[in-house]
């Protein structure tokens, strides 16, 4: 009977120990966890302001773009000459009206 009740105290401390390692594991895993998706959640923060700036840059460049044709075609007009106008009012206006050039 001894031996039967130290078996049993044994047994016990066990599976006291067992499950002390085991919560110890599971909090381990936990703060494992909750550094990760920490770290997960600062990397996509700073991908997305990665992405906004290279966003804005494009946007910036486009835009450039844009007022540099536009000053192009601006300058481009103010080269034509009276004689061209003319011409390509009088094509316009015979287009319109239907007469063949």
């Amino acid at each position: 009977m001894a031996r039967l009740l130290e078996t049993e105290a044994r047994l016990e401390e066990m599976l006291r120990r067992a499950r002390e390692e085991a919560a110890a594991l599971v909090t381990t895993a936990r703060e494992a966890a909750a550094a990760r998706e920490a770290a997960l959640a600062a990397e996509l923060d700073a991908l997305s302001e990665q992405l906004e700036a290279t966003i804005a840059d494009e946007r910036h460049r486009q835009e450039r773009e844009l007022v540099e044709s536009a000053r192009r075609e601006a300058l481009r007009f103010d080269q034509t000459s009276p004689e061209q106008i003319e011409a390509l009012a009088r094509y316009v206006v015979e287009r319109v009206i239907g007469v063949e050039p």
